[in-house]
């Protein structure tokens, strides 16, 4: 049995989601291709526009066969920890060949040697790094301009959103000297956060974006009609739906509750609390601490990290370096049974497919993490609009998805 692991967050699941699934199929020649998909809060600091019980059934229904869950600690953290997370999670099951991901480039060879650099920093590297933070640009500006200067390569190997996971991924799968194989597609389409659509397969940015305006014709002529009638009956939500809960946030905590945050250094507790009086939706309070130093990106994890409670010593806690996190199965095909067998025999770790029956098999730490995604997931259906919508403990009450394919 060959199996490849994808990391997605599939927010939403797109058509050219469905073209990386076949493709990873194809490439691998995968028996089974499952995912480890984000689940209520993503990487970019947002909310899913679709909770993960409807992104599950759209991933399964468009060619994964199974949707592993990655916690939220590692879905809101840096582009480093979300690949550590994700790796910790698939090398943990213990059935995955490949890792397939996609890339704005398919030379293997430059996204290696950029992760061997980033595990292994030369003296100058690190020197062009320092000098350029010194500028005041951002990190991942500074980063690739230190790798330029180094190899001699393409500052873009380390300047695009889907080279950096990649790079990152690759270092991962070094540190936890992991025998599973990397598999590059080169994306097609439209740029990762390009919000123009002219074709058929468009960037999950532009998707959103139609979502949000209503443009249901964008938002079919985009996603596969698998997903469509799903994304019909259920309600999006987005990030300034929880703008009352952070004026909340932010007009009871202090300067000293804010430094526990995940994320916030460098006095940045003080610039937060100074937009209380300004600014009031959560992406205009992002927009008026934006500088070059704290990126849109950035800012938006660590609002959201406000947002869910995640300190800084959670996040030293559930290091994918030392922490064995549990596996949650959200969804499986019933044609991939067998998948799910081998993970349950073959996890070097407690797999969850029944929260209220398998949480007795995790540890103290284990339910921990496990609480703190059920408190996301609470947080979550907040952002609904109406009262029947703003459900809770949905962790414990939802069945894990089993599509008959």
């Amino acid at each position: 049995m060959t199996t490849t692991a994808i990391i997605a967050e599939y927010n939403p699941f797109h058509n050219g989601h469905k073209f990386h699934l076949r493709s990873a199929r194809k490439t691998t020649g995968s028996d089974y291709v499952f995912a480890v998909m984000s689940p209520s809060f993503v990487q970019r600091g947002e909310s899913a526009v679709y909770d993960k019980w409807t992104r599950t059934r759209a991933t399964l229904r468009c060619g994964a066969d199974m949707v592993i869950e990655l916690p939220v600690i590692y879905s809101t953290a840096s582009a480093e920890n979300f690949a550590r997370g994700a790796i910790k999670i698939i090398t943990e099951s213990g059935i995955a060949d490949n890792l397939a991901f996609g890339a704005e480039t398919n030379d293997l060879s430059a996204l290696s040697a950029a992760a061997e650099l980033l595990v292994n920093p030369t003296e100058s590297f690190n020197e062009t790094l320092k000098s350029e933070l010194s500028k005041g640009v951002s990190f991942p500006v500074a980063r690739a301009t230190a790798f330029s200067t180094e190899t001699g390569k393409n500052p873009d190997i380390l300047g695009t959103s889907n080279n950096i996971l990649a790079v990152e991924y690759i270092k991962a799968l070094k540190m936890f000297s992991s025998g599973i194989k990397p598999v590059i597609t080169k994306r097609t389409g439209s740029e990762y956060n390009s919000d123009k659509i002219n074709g058929t397969i468009a960037s999950a940015s532009a998707v959103r974006k139609v979502i949000y305006k209503g443009k249901t014709n964008l938002v079919a002529q985009t996603v596969p009609p698998e997903c469509f009638d799903l994304y019909e009956k259920a309600v999006p939500i987005f990030m300034d739906q929880y703008s009352d809960a952070m004026a909340y946030l932010l007009r009871t905590m202090t300067a000293d509750d804010l430094r526990e945050i995940s994320g916030i250094s460098e006095g940045l507790e003080n610039r937060i609390l100074k937009t209380v009086g300004n600014s009031y939706k959560i992406t205009d309070i992002c927009a008026e601490l934006k500088t070059k130093r704290y990126t849109h990106t950035r800012l938006m994890r660590i609002l959201c990290h406000i947002l869910l409670g995640i300190t800084k010593e959670q996040e030293q806690i559930f290091s994918p370096i030392e922490f064995q996190p549990y596996i949650r199965v959200l969804g499986f095909r019933k044609s991939a049974e067998p998948l799910v067998s081998a993970l349950c025999h073959k996890s070097n770790v407690p797999v969850v497919i029944n929260v209220s029956r398998d949480e007795r098999n995790l540890s103290d730490l284990q339910k921990s993490l496990l609480d703190l995604e059920k408190k996301a997931t609470d947080i979550y259906y907040l952002g609904q609009p109406t009262p029947s919508g703003k459900k809770r403990a949905l962790d414990y009450t939802m069945p894990v998805i089993i599509e008959n394919i």
